[in-house]
């Protein structure tokens, strides 16, 4: 019973945690783009050079995240409401008695 409950409430839920860890995701990417930027210039001879660089790849790989996520969400909803949909066209086809 508690399998099938934590795998409903999995399901019910997987678009909201999705949504909710977009802000630590972006801000984790570009922290860790950055130090690692600066820390990889620094030993390459230009820590600036090197933060710039990291703090880019870092935004560029957490806006890629986050619109993953928005992409996952959106199919999550498209799928709830056509399943909706087909639910109300079987209520029209067989009305109950």
């Amino acid at each position: 019973m508690f399998k099938r409950r934590m795998k409903q409430f999995k399901h019910e839920n997987i678009g909201m945690f999705d949504l909710a860890s977009i802000g630590l995701t972006l801000a984790l990417a570009i922290g860790i783009g950055a130090f690692g930027g600066k820390w990889l210039g620094g030993k390459l001879g230009s820590e600036t050079v090197g933060l710039f660089i990291g703090f880019g790849m870092g935004v560029t790989a957490g806006f890629m995240e986050m619109f993953r996520a928005v992409a996952r969400w959106n199919r999550h909803l498209e799928e709830e409401e056509k399943q909706r949909r087909e639910g109300q066209r079987r209520e029209q086809k067989d009305p109950p008695r």
